[in-house]
């Protein structure tokens, strides 16, 4: 293992402010091998705190680097730093970028990107705001960004993918962590359909609060445009839109109610000046210079029959409409399909204002 991995490897797993603490290490211009070889002393310099200290001693001893490192060979991840010719371009510009990158799925990907964000406790129209600006960019061979949790993130990147397209997930827990639990179908397919799946942190790392702030000013970077369709004024979005403009990205926004709280961060940015996503197609076409009649069928407003569904949506809508209230379970015996499958229709045809949840557990189209 070459010694900037090693490194950078057993700063991630110490707990500590990793990027802060290899800035440090920086200016001090010492070759990475010096790290481990001065250690407590270097590293109080480098302002570790006294737990820090011991945590790094205790990895520096033992063999967790290189298990590591085999741990993510075998579940098909790779380790990126900073120095490898793979490193994201779009990072080279962020004060406070992450100099390790655990990265599973293909990488890179090509392609203008657009993020999409938004809050969990979404409303209908959000999602199907979201699940549509996704399918489109998808359709347009543009690669979809967003965080891989509920609400607004599952539905953009899972319009991308119901359009064929690419789609990465940056997330704020390991990548072999699936968080949502529900998320894991979502996740297997983002890989298995040509995306990928980020983590700056250890494989096996648990969702902690201040980790999913942390890794949306990657969202940010990575993207060249940052759609927030709905969003508190207090909310994980509104640090990605502000991290976006830090990094100079373009920022638009979905024009929400102005007497819900869902919206009113992100109808505050339209008042600071964002660009109004009041158009699919028009955005389709500023953002990545495709035609606007490309494009026709995914408009947040118009007809609910001019969304395009997959075989599948079709078949669970068809049952829907036809036998009224059902079930998961119901849907997957009838459609002939698995549980994960149905939840995947239904959350694309929840988005695009098709079906609607009856109560709990139960499903009904809605009406024509």
């Amino acid at each position: 293992m070459n010694p900037v991995l090693r490194t950078l490897l057993v700063l991630a797993g110490s707990g500590g402010p990793a990027v802060r603490i290899w800035n440090a290490f920086e200016r001090e211009a010492l070759s990475p091998e010096t790290f481990w070889e001065e250690g407590e002393t270097l590293w109080s310099r480098l302002g570790c705190s006294e737990a820090v200290c011991r945590t790094l001693r205790s990895l520096v001893d033992s063999c967790w680097p290189d298990e590591e490192e085999q741990r993510a060979k075998r579940v098909g991840v790779r380790l990126l730093t900073f120095r490898d010719k793979e490193w994201p371009d779009a990072l080279g510009g962020l004060p406070d970028s992450p100099r390790l990158l655990y990265v599973r799925g293909k990488w890179p990907l090509r392609g203008p990107s657009v993020a999409v964000v938004g809050t969990r406790r979404c409303s209908t129209y959000g999602m199907r705001a979201a699940f549509e600006i996704g399918r489109a960019v998808g359709g347009a061979g543009g690669v979809v960004i967003s965080g891989g949790a509920a609400g607004i993130d599952k539905a953009a990147h899972e319009g991308c993918l119901s359009a064929g397209g690419t789609s990465a997930a940056v997330l704020g827990t390991g990548v072999d962590v699936a968080y949502p639990r529900g998320h894991e179908p979502l996740f297997a397919r983002l890989v298995e359909e040509g995306g990928a799946l980020l983590s700056e942190y250890p494989l096996g790392s648990q969702p902690k609060q201040w980790r999913f702030p942390e890794r949306n000013r990657i969202i940010a970077s990575l993207a060249d445009r940052l759609v927030v369709v709905e969003a508190p004024s207090k909310s994980g979005a509104m640090i990605t839109a502000r991290c976006a403009l830090e990094a100079g990205r373009e920022v638009w926004a979905v024009p929400g109610r102005i007497n819900e709280s869902g919206c009113e961060g992100s109808n505050r940015l339209l008042y600071d000046g964002a660009v109004p996503l009041v158009s699919i197609p028009d955005f389709i076409s500023l953002a990545l210079g495709r035609q606007l009649s490309l494009f026709e069928e995914t408009p947040i407003r118009g007809e609910q029959n001019s969304v395009a569904f997959t075989e599948k949506e079709q078949r669970i809508l068809c049952l829907l409409e036809k036998s009224g209230e059902r079930t998961v379970d119901n849907l997957a015996v009838e459609g002939t399909m698995t549980p994960a499958d149905v939840f995947s229709c239904l959350a694309a045809l929840m988005a695009a204002g098709r079906v609607f949840v009856a109560g709990p557990g139960r499903w009904s189209a809605v009406p024509k």
